[in-house]
């Protein structure tokens, strides 16, 4: 790791270790030992106000293992090994009950209550005008959108869940539903919603080093371009995920889009420009230098999850990554979690393997998904390791666990454009994104359609779209485009289906979508939130179709495997977890 990034996590140490002492019981602050800071010493400047942002995603770090297997486990791409605790074979078959401790919701808050105390403080200084305008939006916004996030995974995993907002004297008085009554979970995406829409458009942008110069670092590791920090959240994705999940699909592009096309004002020329330019596209800069593109001798596309430092390629793909340092806390919970040589309490499913196994090459027509074998899983038979979270450790240096937390990628970001494109109609873009992208989709421009569905792939001679080199998801993997029509249908469909009727084209793309996602972002965090929307939105456009989509998702995991039985969903309610105060 650079002596940046070492040096970063050598000054978080205190502070990170702070929020995790002094989290509960007290107002997070208010701390009566006399080896602790008060809360005054805490917020003198811009400097404090940065260690109490970078100190909170110290603490969010710690949630890492938790967020992978509630969002992983209880999907159908995930499963337990023999090693497995009756905690873990309880969230594989969604039979949790009361007191499971990778089912508790405390740590989520205790993150959460870090959030509202840094906000009303940095509230309370920029009023004494110890931060100005800038300083302030740019740190409550940054501040204000992980604890939306934060929000968002309550919502998916326990349904209904208390939404507070200002700073408490006691964490267990979030517990207590006479004081903090709950809101159910859509009623938890209006709040969401209406307090994202209060900030500034032009705080949504991501942090920057000119406008923020003492909280963005030079970490060249999670640069994007012009000091653009991969360090936190970004914004818009997560302000389009949220409207996702309302259904407000339109708005969700809007924002899906404007990150798509953060590069697309870059006025530059040389060669190390233009692949920024190339910035969450899904792209072939088709030099063959600088490239995720799979081929019969290489496979660049796996490096995304090995590459910690700065690389072209990965950094094009990569939104918001955290790293693990061996020699900092928090430690790196995933090799234990998924290395054969370690631990080894879970594995891809039977069923995530013969995704992969099943896909048609396009150079050479065998089969095998090369985004599979040795890159998203791998390791002995009868032993199948999750690849996306070891490929940086070794076995022979046990203590060197050094890795990196992907939380959001530029193919998530397109298959969520293309699943709202979708809902509101326009089907064969969504088909074209998650396939061979908009070159030869739509053998250029899309213009025809409105923004934000209007795409520029022009490849002439002297004038070339903004989209030219978009390849889709598929197209970058080599694989032959997913189709649905009256002679085919979907690869990977639980229950096989014909389109044989223009109504049907809606979900069936959505299937499609939902397929690609298993393909390309397996294991990465995104597997249960995906079922868990299409189910509730299916649900509400008829009664039963919504849990029938579940079970079979279930049942389809538990066909090849002898690690339980699936709990029987029955009504929607049973989607959720029970929430339990651990």
């Amino acid at each position: 790791m650079n002596k940046n990034l070492s040096g970063l996590f050598r000054k978080l140490i205190p502070v990170i270790c702070f929020f995790a002492l002094f989290s509960s019981c007290k107002k997070t602050f208010d701390i009566e030992p006399e080896d602790a800071l008060e809360t005054k010493q805490m917020y003198r400047n811009v400097y404090d106000a940065d260690a109490i942002v970078l100190g909170i995603y110290g603490k969010f770090m710690s949630l890492a293992k938790q967020y992978v297997l509630l969002n992983e486990l209880r999907g159908d791409l995930l499963d337990v090994t023999a090693n497995a605790d009756a905690y873990l074979k309880e969230l594989n078959t969604n039979n949790v009950s009361q007191g499971n401790i990778y089912a508790d919701p405390r740590p989520f808050y205790e993150v959460i209550i870090n959030c509202n105390d840094a906000l009303k403080h940095f509230a309370l200084m920029h009023d004494s005008h110890l931060l100005n305008d800038e300083q302030y939006y740019q740190r409550s916004t940054d501040i204000g959108i992980l604890r939306s996030w934060l929000y968002l995974q309550l919502g998916i995993h326990f349904g209904s869940v208390p939404y507070v907002t200002e700073a408490v004297e006691d964490i267990n008085d979030l517990n207590n539903t006479a004081l903090f009554p709950k809101l159910s979970f859509d009623q938890l995406l209006d709040s969401l919603i209406q307090y994202t829409d209060q900030i500034p458009d032009k705080y949504l942008n991501q942090n920057t080093s000119s406008s923020s110069p003492t909280l963005i670092m030079a970490m060249d590791g999670y640069i994007v371009k012009d000091g653009v920090f991969k360090f936190f959240i970004h914004r818009k994705s997560l302000l389009g995920d949220i409207n996702l999940w309302k259904g407000n699909y339109l708005k969700a592009a809007t924002f899906y889009k404007a990150a798509m096309e953060t590069a697309t004002f870059l006025s530059t020329t040389s060669d190390y420009q233009i692949d920024l330019y190339d910035t969450y596209r899904i792209s072939n800069d088709r030099t063959g230098k600088n490239t995720l593109l799979t081929n019969g001798t290489a496979n660049p596309w796996a490096n995304i999850f090995s590459n910690i430092l700065y690389e072209t390629e990965t950094n094009r793909e990569r939104m918001w990554t955290l790293p693990f340092d061996a020699a900092f806390a928090p430690s790196n919970p995933f090799v234990d979690l998924f290395s054969a040589s370690r631990s080894y309490l879970v594995k891809p499913s039977a069923l995530s393997i013969a995704n992969w196994e099943k896909q048609e090459r396009l150079d050479n027509g065998g089969l095998n998904d090369r985004r599979g074998i040795n890159a998203s899983y791998g390791g002995y038979t009868g032993q199948p390791e999750v690849l996306k979270y070891t490929r940086t450790y070794d076995a022979t240096l046990p203590y060197k666990t050094t890795g990196v937390w992907i939380l959001y990628r530029a193919a998530t970001l397109h298959l969520r454009f293309a699943e709202a494109a979708n809902r509101l109609g326009h089907n064969k873009l969504a088909s074209v994104l998650i396939n061979d992208g908009i070159l030869t989709g739509y053998n250029g421009k899309t213009s025809e359609i409105a923004a934000p569905f209007d795409f520029d792939g022009t490849n002439g001679t002297t004038i070339k779209g903004n989209w030219y080199r978009s390849i889709g998801i598929r197209g970058r993997a080599l694989n032959k485009n997913a189709v649905v029509d009256s002679a085919r249908s979907f690869d990977m469909s639980v229950s096989p289906r014909v389109l044989v009727s223009q109504s049907n084209l809606t979900q069936d793309t959505e299937d499609l979508i939902l397929n690609e996602a298993a393909l390309e972002t397996g294991f990465e965090g995104y597997r249960w939130p995906d079922l868990l929307r299409i189910a509730l939105r299916r649900e509400k456009e008829s009664a039963g179709s919504g849990i029938r989509f579940m079970n079979e998702r279930m049942a389809a995991k538990f066909a090849n495997s002898t690690s339980g039985t699936p709990k029987a969903f029955t009504q929607v309610s049973d989607f959720y977890l029970p929430f339990k105060w651990n």
